[in-house]
C-alpha cells in the first residue's frame, strides 16, 4: 500500500518566503539608492552679499563677439573661424561687491601670450555688475549679466598723430575694427597677480572716422557667467 505524501507546511511557504526576501531586498536597494540620490537633489545654497565666489566667466562684446574667456572650447572654436579670443583662469571674486566705475582690475592672460600688457582689464563697471549679478545664484548656474555705463560712453577722439602714437595704424584702421588700448590701472580688488606697472589691454572699436581722427569706443556688451564655488 502505497503511502500518500503530504507536503509539509515549510514546502507551502517556501515560495512565498522567497518572495518576501524579494520583497526586502528591494526595499533595502531602494532605500540604499535613495540614500545615495538625495544629495544630488538637495537645493544648493544661494550665493549672498559677503561671499566670495569662484565663477567661470565670458566677456563679451557690444556685439556679441567673445573676447576673454576660460572656455577652451569656446577658444578653438572661435580661433577656427579666424576670431581672436584671450584664454584666462577662473576669477575670485567678493559676491555684491562695489568699487569706483573707473576702477581697473587686471585680469591674467593665460594664451596668447601678450607683452606691453599686464593683462586684460576689466573696468568697475563690469566687476561690478558681475558682482551683483552673483547675488542668489546656486553652484552650477549660468546666467549672462548685461554691463551699463551709465552717462559714460568710454570713447575717445584720436588725431591721426595720437593714433600713430599708441601703435595704431591710422590709414588702415577702418570703421568695425577691435583695436588694442592700453590703460593705467589703480585697482582697488586684486584679480589675480599681475603687476601694474604696465597698461591693461581693453579691446576698443572703431566708431568713426574722418580724415584726420577717428573715434574709439571700449564699452564691452556683456558677461555669461558660470558660478563654480561659494567659497566664504
Amino acid at each position: 500500500m502505497k503511502k500518500t505524501q503530504q507536503k509539509t507546511s515549510k514546502d507551502d511557504n517556501s515560495p512565498w518566503m522567497k518572495w518576501a526576501y524579494v520583497g526586502i531586498a528591494l526595499l533595502v536597494a531602494v532605500a540604499m539608492v535613495g540614500t545615495y540620490l538625495a544629495p544630488m537633489f538637495e537645493k544648493k545654497p544661494a550665493a549672498q552679499v559677503g561671499n566670495t565666489a569662484v565663477v567661470d566667466y565670458t566677456i563679451f562684446s557690444e556685439d556679441g563677439r567673445p573676447l576673454i574667456t576660460t572656455d577652451q572650447n569656446l577658444l578653438e572654436s572661435e580661433y577656427k573661424k579666424g576670431n581672436v579670443v584671450l584664454l584666462t583662469q577662473r576669477l575670485e571674486m567678493p559676491v555684491g561687491g562695489q568699487v569706483s566705475g573707473e576702477n581697473i582690475a587686471v585680469i591674467p592672460v593665460l594664451y596668447p601670450e601678450i607683452s606691453g600688457f599686464s593683462g586684460f582689464g576689466l573696468l568697475g563697471f563690469e566687476t561690478n555688475a558681475i558682482s551683483v549679478g552673483l547675488v542668489g545664484m546656486r553652484t552650477g548656474e549660468t546666467k549672462t549679466i548685461s554691463f551699463s555705463y551709465g552717462e559714460n560712453d568710454l570713447a575717445m577722439n584720436l588725431s591721426e598723430e595720437d593714433a600713430d602714437g599708441i601703435g595704431l595704424n591710422f590709414t588702415k584702421t577702418a570703421v568695425g575694427d577691435l583695436v588694442p588700448l592700453g590703460l593705467t590701472t589703480t585697482p582697488d580688488i586684486p584679480l589675480g597677480n599681475e603687476s601694474n606697472e604696465s597698461p591693461a589691454l581693453r579691446f576698443g572699436k572703431v566708431t568713426a572716422k574722418s580724415p584726420d581722427s577717428m573715434t574709439i569706443a571700449h564699452r564691452y556688451g556683456s558677461a555669461r557667467v558660470t558660478l563654480g564655488v561659494i567659497t566664504g
